[in-house]
């Protein structure tokens, strides 16, 4: 490839913005099965539109080859993540790249770094971040992923470690059969906590509005230190997750309490491959894959003064039992660091069975 066919450039020009959107199609359209990006919400971020933008400084780039958009990426400096963990460290998201376009991509991850590096930063991570990143998949190229998870191609990974990233942590992806001895356990779980005074109901019965808002909080405390993790606010959840209202997200999701407080939160969906995948007509979707089967538990926190108490176990076993309610076959229970090891106990201990992996890279400057 000559280098005079190959542009990097930062982009801000509406037209641009939207061409920049628009590359996933080109990447993901010949899959059986993908989730498309919302466009609309990519625009408002890029625009400073977003609730979440107020606390970043962002520049995406774009790659061209052949005067063909090939390679987009956003840089970030996340003031909130930074603040909260004394770091100087840059995040790169909306990473997205056609196959066989190693000088364009090269060259847009180097702009891209360098940028960062003159806004002060010592380091870049791609692929997590609160609410804006999500992993990289190193297997199951050909399945579709959980709700929010990549199903990026395995070319990805040459792309970055061409760029001098590394590996810096592992998570996965659980996935557990509601069969007849499974609910079983989840009842008695549930029945566990309860006789030592903990209440678990969900998002309907607390009152959505009111469960969002505890989540929040809940979720913030309880995740103060894990990794990658960064405070978020009333403000930018309300947008996001008062919409589900009326969904089974209510009767999915659940609060747990003890006298009367708000110790734990999960939030969970259920399948939404039929509303938000785009799917190949006629194709097949694995049933622990989705097509309407599988719900997903997002996340759960307990505040740490009444951890290992098995709340955490119960609050999962009741989201479980609500799917399979619904005549859902699998649950999924996403997403796990490698190294958490008490919610893996937790995933394994209710059937569940790790079925996908997936990684975040980082450059130190």
């Amino acid at each position: 490839m000559s280098a005079l066919r190959t542009k990097v450039a930062a982009i801000s020009a509406l037209e641009d913005l939207e061409q920049f959107t628009r590359l996933p199609q080109a990447i993901y359209q010949s899959r059986i099965a993908w989730w498309p990006p919302d466009v609309q919400n990519e625009l408002d971020l890029l625009l400073g539109r977003a609730p979440i933008a107020a606390y970043l400084t962002l520049q995406p780039f774009g790659g061209w080859s052949g005067g063909r958009l090939v390679a987009r990426a956003t840089a970030i400096v996340n003031h909130r993540y930074n603040q909260h963990w004394s770091e100087k460290l840059g995040q790169l998201v909306h990473f997205e790249a056609l196959p066989n376009e190693h000088e364009a991509v090269a060259a847009l991850l180097e702009a891209a770094t360098e940028w960062l590096a003159k806004q002060g930063m010592y380091g870049v991570r791609s692929g997590f971040a609160a609410f804006l990143d999500y992993p990289y998949a190193i297997d199951g190229y050909d399945e579709l992923p959980s709700f929010l998870l990549r199903g990026n191609p395995d070319y990805y990974h040459c792309y970055f470690k061409n760029s001098r990233f590394f590996t810096e942590k592992g998570q996965v992806d659980y996935t557990a059969p509601l069969t007849p001895g499974v609910i079983e356990r989840f009842r008695s779980t549930i029945m566990a906590v309860s006789r030592n005074g903990v209440v678990i109901k969900s998002w309907r019965e607390y009152g959505f509005i009111a469960a969002v808002d505890t989540w929040t909080d809940v979720i913030n405390e309880s995740f103060s230190r894990h990794w990658g993790w960064n405070p978020i606010t009333r403000e930018e959840v309300r947008p996001m997750l008062l919409p589900l209202q009326q969904t089974p997200v209510g009767d999915l999701s659940v609060i747990a309490e003890v006298d009367g407080a708000p110790v734990g939160a999960v939030f969970s969906v259920p399948d939404l491959t039929p509303v938000l995948a785009r799917v190949q007509p006629g194709a097949r979707i694995a049933p622990e894959r989705g097509g309407g089967t599988r719900g997903a538990l997002i996340n759960v926190g307990v505040l740490e003064r009444v951890r290992s108490r098995g709340i955490a176990r119960a609050m999962t076993a009741r989201s479980f039992l609500a799917m399979a309610e619904r005549q859902m076959r699998y649950a999924g229970y996403t997403l796990v660091l490698d190294d958490n090891w008490p919610s893996r106990r937790t995933a394994e201990s209710l059937g569940a069975r790790v079925t996908s992996n997936f990684v975040t890279y980082r450059r130190d400057f």
